[in-house]
């Protein structure tokens, strides 16, 4: 299950904030300039999750679904805004990404204000407009942007199986284990529909076993922290 409480709005107030930032893109992307692509999430439906996008950098449409990236910290149940990372468009561009969770009064996450903007023009001048768009030094932080559900799914399990290093097909029973908790752990089965016969369908074994070796890994994973706790 994922992390989300649910929210202390009824459905009316939050189409009513949704239908303000809606407004609010539209000003952000006039301010920013047109390589700049401003997207809002709706949580009640990770999979459909975009309801509304201003701005085309990614390819994405309403009805879309929440980013590899956005599962993940979902699953972790990680709402810290992220601000300034870098991320890469399919058509290899570079983007200045800001992702800012929505909370209600009760500090319940319901939804997310992303903002992607290209800077690779600016990148070619980087020596000149430093203070501009100077990159931030840390690691960059890995996002798929799709509106195909299994586009984000088949990337989750080839970076996890690329993590372990070897293909699914060549897995034994207890790596295919920690395949499941390393995508687990990426939040893939936050759309559990999905996940699971599609999983199933890569490791080559019925869902009920992937359902086996979900349980085992959250096992393995309550197990590990209990450990912890009492060392």
């Amino acid at each position: 299950m994922a992390p989300v409480r649910e929210t202390v709005f009824s459905d009316g107030q939050r189409e009513v904030i949704f239908d303000q930032l809606k407004a609010l893109t539209g000003v952000i992307r006039a301010a920013v300039g047109q390589d700049c692509e401003v997207v809002i999430h709706d949580f009640r439906d990770l999979e459909n999750s975009i309801i509304w996008i201003e701005g085309n950098l990614t390819n994405r449409k309403i009805g879309g679904s929440l980013t590899d990236l956005g599962l993940a910290k979902i699953r972790a149940g990680e709402f810290e805004d992220l601000l300034n990372y870098s991320t890469y468009s399919d058509d290899g561009r570079t983007l200045r990404s800001s992702s800012v969770f929505l909370r209600d009064p009760g500090g319940n996450v319901f939804g997310a204000l992303c903002i992607n903007v290209d800077i690779t023009p600016l990148l070619a001048f980087d020596h000149v407009l430093r203070s501009l768009c100077s990159r931030n030094d840390s690691e960059d932080v890995a996002e798929t942007f799709s509106d195909d559900i299994y586009e984000i799914l088949q990337n989750i399990v080839e970076e996890a199986a690329y993590e372990i290093g070897k293909p699914p097909s060549l897995m034994n029973r207890d790596e295919k284990v920690n395949l499941v908790a390393a995508l687990d752990s990426k939040g893939a089965f936050q759309v559990v529909k999905k996940a699971v016969p599609f999983v199933a369908s890569r490791l080559g074994v019925s869902r009920y076993t992937v359902y086996n070796y979900l349980n085992q890994a959250r096992e393995r994973h309550e197990n590990g922290a209990n450990s912890t706790e009492e060392s």
